[in-house]
């Protein structure tokens, strides 16, 4: 049995939008605040770390000389 194509095209369209939406729903996104000036903050050493890595950038602590506690907001540039 042949399926007309303007069917088959819309299912195959139609499974994409559901996959790319399930993609986007699985990942969740780091919480992080922009404060200005290319500083941020996040909740967690791990969030901010995470943030960094999607644009293939380093971390860099704003205030190297402290030691933020395990768990502690931070405050770090991308660079």
């Amino acid at each position: 049995m042949l399926i007309p194509m303007p069917r088959f095209a819309t299912r195959c369209l139609a499974l994409v939008m559901v996959l790319v939406a399930a993609g986007c729903a699985s990942s969740p996104a780091p919480r992080v605040t922009r404060l200005g000036d290319g500083v941020f903050t996040s909740p967690s050493m791990q969030e901010a770390e995470a943030y960094c890595r999607n644009f293939g950038a380093p971390m860099r602590l704003a205030n190297p000389r402290l030691k933020p506690a395990p768990g502690a907001e931070v405050s770090f540039r991308c660079d």
